[in-house]
């Protein structure tokens, strides 16, 4: 299972801090979504999905993310 973070209206995926990219075979693989969610609002992205893949031919899941007003501090992540 992979966890990603993806644009909403491009559909691209995080690849390094400065970078997006359209493959999901080279996006950054956040392992945790609390990783994602963290680089998300340390980050300043809006507009992004949380996106979960899973092995194989199986759907993935896409959660949005809420907007940055809407997130908790990032006291302990």
């Amino acid at each position: 299972m992979k966890i990603l973070l993806q644009h909403k209206c491009t559909l691209q995926y995080v690849q390094t801090v400065d970078a997006w990219t359209q493959r999901e075979t080279d996006a950054y693989n956040f392992a945790h979504s609390e990783n994602a969610i963290g680089f998300a609002h340390d980050h300043e992205l809006t507009d992004v999905y949380v996106t979960v893949k899973f092995p194989g031919n199986e759907p993935g899941v896409s959660v949005p993310l809420p907007m940055k007003s809407l997130l908790p501090p990032r006291a302990s992540w």
